[in-house]
């Protein structure tokens, strides 16, 4: 049951994301800048992100596709967008809103709390896979 929990959770989260940027990916392109990631690579950025969370997203929901993968994938994702998040905290004001979820907010407790999010449900899944 907790492996279902997680798996679903991973997977809803991770969709809510992929829409969220999908509506604005430009204005998400944008917002790599604050990571140093500009032009053509700010273009590939964007795009590798979605895609991904796109692809763990559909590997969530998909019977074909074995807990242990989706848990560690969901874990990468999961440590990257917490790194992310923490590197938006430590900056501060001169931070740009991630777009994470589509929405322009600045980096809060709330949007490292959601990038934990990910980075737990991977985790858990992970771990009732092994």
């Amino acid at each position: 049951m907790i492996a279902f929990v997680a798996r679903y959770g991973l997977g809803i989260v991770l969709a809510l994301a992929v829409l969220g940027k999908a509506r604005n990916f430009g204005a998400f392109r944008s917002s790599l800048a604050t990571f140093g990631l500009q032009g053509r690579v700010a273009q590939m950025g964007a795009f590798t992100v979605v895609t991904v969370e796109a692809l763990v997203a559909l590997a969530a929901f998909s019977l074909v596709a074995d807990d242990l993968v989706v848990g560690v994938t969901g874990t990468c994702l999961g440590l990257s967008f917490t790194a992310a998040q923490t590197y938006l905290l430590v900056m501060g004001e001169q931070a740009a809103p991630c777009l994470c979820f589509g929405s322009a907010e600045r980096a809060s407790a709330r949007t490292f709390g959601r990038a934990a999010l990910v980075l737990l449900l991977g985790l858990t899944l992970w771990g009732a896979a092994v």
